[in-house]
């Protein structure tokens, strides 16, 4: 055997006789690390547990105070009716599924003796219970929760009592009876939880809740801990112990803590009970294991030691390549970083400290901030007042694993900026990765073409008021012609119905949006101008609601329709056109009439209807909608 077989074999005993010392302090240390840990994780276990249990208990109670407030509303003072308000609470106020019943006792109709709730209280009649309840609840005035008692169907009990009040003055008593059963049952379902269980003690040492129902309504004196409830009980004050567990058969931590529900004049005691960790076979298990894995690697080091040399060189052959693919990584990434002078880039780790940015995002920062930034230095150092706010905002967004897009302006200059989660392979969130760009000049562009949309919009308007000047003009002048000489009064009618037209268009031609109640009226004056024309063949229709005037919709909107109606249909007295209007459910004018084309028209290109389109669309995004149903052509145009 040469020296370096010797050589292997002595290193490969004492890295036995190593292993096994250390193996034993380990475990020692484990020990105590692993007990400290162990209490450390119930407790703040037992806490969350706690504020679980709190928040349980009172949403209970202030349910109950909802209910007292909703009577307090409606029960009139003189009221004596009290079994109309129990069965109001009955079939209306019953809000969550461990309350059992709700009931209310006025003042007036209590049984005032004195009694007293003792022992003999748990097996009393249920009404005869309500009646004490409420009787000792007005010695105190202070909401407050009564102790368990037997209820119907063998339920366990504990009633919520609150006060009504009307000017001050209480009139009656809300009980709320809270079924423990049910109650208890909130804990076995909640999965924050976890291992930890809970039990609820009353001040008079009664178990509101406890995960072994046999328990629930019973005293203290059967637990084992009962001492240490009293001593609780009896200071106010917190503490914790290592105790065995009735219920788990296992050690636990037991956190102790009063706690006053709601407003309420009661003090119960939460007990949160969490299981300890079993460290001691793990530690011996661990010493084993310890000492095998030193005999087997002093084995492996043996052919360790052989393949050591060849190993050697081929991890560092490997390491080279890595280092020139990592060379070849960074180059692209700043490559790809610096490629472009518009775009600001930078990424930040969980401490919101830089990992990486482009030239761009640093001289801007430099130039808007006045801040010099470098890797790992923190980004929000660099802003200040609400916009440091509003950035570390946008960077939890991101961390939490949102992708998004914000706008804003910073220093007179509007950005835009993407914000990226950075995931490892693992799918957890280690970064955030964002994009900002200077958009001032594309808001611009924007700004111009919505004004130049809306000047468009503004010259079809204008175009489809044009169209109405000059041959309805030529045909009213027509009719007044015809009615000069035959019909004067007439004529001077529709002199003044025909001024009522063109001056409502004068006045609305620099107007957008019109009142319905405008509109209304000059359609009026509009068909009586063409019934000049039509006589009795030609008829309006309209129920519009008095509220429904006040809304508004584009100016001669409604008079294109009527238009397009007595232009595009037959009207005759075999065939009469009535044009109807009203409002309908969805907060639109319809306008519909017969659908009778006329035969003697070339295809219209429905000019009138697109610039209502165009129209509407500038406006808003809700549409005019056009069709023929059961034989007639609607119209729907939204109110605004």
């Amino acid at each position: 055997m040469n020296f370096r077989n010797k050589s292997i074999i002595f290193i490969g005993a004492v890295i036995i006789l190593a292993f096994g010392a250390v193996a034993y302090l380990i475990g020692d240390k484990m020990t105590i690390t692993a007990r400290k840990m162990s209490v450390d994780l119930a407790l703040s276990k037992a806490q969350n547990s706690f504020l679980i249990v709190k928040r349980e208990l009172d949403e209970s109670i202030l349910r109950t105070k909802m209910l007292a407030e909703s009577i307090e509303e409606t029960i009139d003072m003189n009221t004596k009716e009290s079994a109309l308000i129990n069965n109001a609470l009955i079939t209306k106020l019953k809000l969550r599924n461990e309350i059992n019943a709700v009931w209310y006792i006025p003042i007036d109709s209590l049984n005032r003796r004195n009694d007293q709730i003792d022992s003999s209280f748990y097996q009393s009649d249920l009404n005869l219970i309500h009646n004490q309840l409420a009787i000792q609840f007005l010695q105190s005035k202070i909401e407050n929760i009564s102790i368990p008692y037997q209820g119907s169907d063998d339920r366990l009990i504990s009633s919520i009592l609150v006060p009504v009040e009307r000017s001050n003055r209480i009139i009656g008593v809300l009980g709320a009876d809270l079924d423990l059963y049910r109650f208890q049952q909130h804990f076995y379902d909640n999965e924050d939880l976890g291992r930890a269980y809970v039990s609820i003690i009353s001040e008079q040492g009664f178990c509101i809740s406890h995960p072994e129902e046999s328990f629930i309504g019973k005293s203290i004196d059967h637990l084992n801990d009962a001492d240490g409830i009293r001593e609780v009980l009896a200071s106010g004050k917190k503490m914790h112990n290592e105790v065995h567990s009735q219920f788990l058969q296992v050690p636990v931590i037991r956190v102790y803590q009063p706690v006053t529900i709601g407003e309420t004049n009661t003090n119960w005691l939460i007990t949160v009970s969490v299981p300890l960790f079993n460290v001691k076979e793990t530690v011996q298990a661990t010493r084993n294991s310890t000492i095998l894995i030193g005999l087997v690697l002093a084995l492996l080091l043996m052919v360790f030691l052989y393949f050591s040399q060849r190993r050697w060189l081929y991890e560092s052959t490997k390491r080279r390549r890595a280092e020139r693919r990592h060379m070849n990584e960074v180059s692209k990434l700043s490559s790809i970083m610096e490629s472009t002078d518009q775009i600001m880039i930078f990424s930040v780790g969980r401490d919101y400290q830089y990992t990486s940015f482009n030239s761009v995002h640093k001289e801007e920062v430099l130039k808007s901030e006045n801040e010099l930034i470098k890797e790992g230095k923190n980004i929000l150092d660099a802003y200040y007042g609400d916009f440091r706010i509003k950035m570390k905002k946008y960077l939890d967004r991101a961390l939490g694993g949102e992708h998004f897009l914000v706008e804003y302006q910073r220093h007179g200059i509007d950005y835009q900026q993407i914000f990226n989660a950075i995931s490892d392979s693992e799918g957890r969130v280690v970064g955030v990765a964002s994009f900002k760009l200077d958009i001032s000049e594309t808001l611009q562009l924007r700004k111009k073409a919505q004004e130049e949309e809306e000047e468009k919009v503004k010259a079809q308007l204008k175009n489809i008021k044009n169209q109405i000047n000059p041959h309805f003009l030529f045909n009213s002048l027509n009719s007044l012609y015809a009615l000069v000489d035959g019909e004067p009064k007439l004529a001077r009618k529709f002199i003044v119905s025909l001024s009522k037209v063109y001056r409502y268009l004068l006045d609305s031609n620099n107007s957008n949006l019109i009142q319905l109640k405008q509109e209304m009226d000059f359609i009026k004056q509009y068909v009586f101008l063409q019934r000049i024309r039509f006589g009795e063949n030609l008829i309006l229709e309209y129920d519009i609601p008095e509220e429904a005037m006040q809304y508004k919709l584009p100016s001669v909107s409604i008079q294109s329709l009527v238009e397009n109606a007595i232009k595009h249909n037959v009207i005759t007295s075999d065939k009469p056109l009535t044009i109807r209007i009203k409002i309908t459910d969805d907060n639109c004018v319809l306008v519909e009439n017969p659908y009778q084309p006329r035969t003697d028209l070339n295809h219209s290109p429905g000019t009138g209807l697109k610039n209502l389109d165009a129209l509407y669309t500038f406006l808003g995004d809700r549409k005019p909608y056009y069709g023929i149903e059961q034989n007639h052509f609607i119209a729907k145009l939204p109110l605004f």
